[in-house]
């Protein structure tokens, strides 16, 4: 409930200062050839995310209802008909994390999509938290980096991502699920 009410309120805040600071609090940023860390993808950005970006997948870090409640949000449905994948990890915004199932799952897909040459959009809200979560896990599989490492890659492409203890613990835990699986690899060889 409380998460309904801070909505529009942090919604606002981020427009604020993505309009008058467009180049420290933009909406998105390029992390690499394969991953754009940004806030919730308006209709207006559609065009410039598909044809500049090259974007060819999203992976969706925002509750059901937020998609719903931003006036003009890019749905699931409207991602699909242009012929771009779509990949939903729910999160609580301020607390929410996911189960390191969820987020082995979106890593798997950034992955998938960029092995086809394209690159994937990864949001909530506003680009800080919940999105800089999966973001930092890709990261430290993809370049097999620690946690800090990967997250402050991650902050010199984007410097307001956050990550609140909660996400800290996820990221650990996914570090430490990428080392036993790694170990487990060494030892059947």
């Amino acid at each position: 409930m409380l998460t309904g009410l801070i909505f529009y309120p942090s919604l606002g805040y981020n427009l604020f200062r993505n309009y008058v600071q467009p180049k420290k609090w933009a909406w998105y940023n390029r992390v690499d050839d394969t991953l754009i860390l940004g806030a919730m993808p308006f209709q207006s950005m559609k065009n410039e995310l598909i044809n500049v970006e090259n974007v060819g997948g999203i992976v969706c870090c925002t509750e059901e209802f937020e998609l719903k409640a931003a006036y003009q949000s890019m749905q699931e449905e409207d991602w699909k008909k242009e012929g771009v994948e779509f990949h939903a990890i729910p999160m609580h915004d301020f607390t929410g994390t996911a189960g390191r199932p969820q987020i082995h799952e979106a890593v798997q897909f950034i992955e998938n999509v960029a092995a086809k040459g394209k690159t994937v959009y990864v949001h909530c809200k506003a680009g800080r938290t919940r999105s800089a979560t999966v973001a930092t896990c890709y990261l430290m599989k993809s370049r097999n980096w620690m946690s800090n490492v990967a997250f402050e890659f991650l902050k010199d492409k984007r410097h307001q991502v956050l990550l609140r203890n909660a996400h800290w613990r996820t990221v650990n835990e996914y570090r430490r699920y990428l080392d036993s699986e790694s170990s487990s690899t060494n030892s059947a060889s």
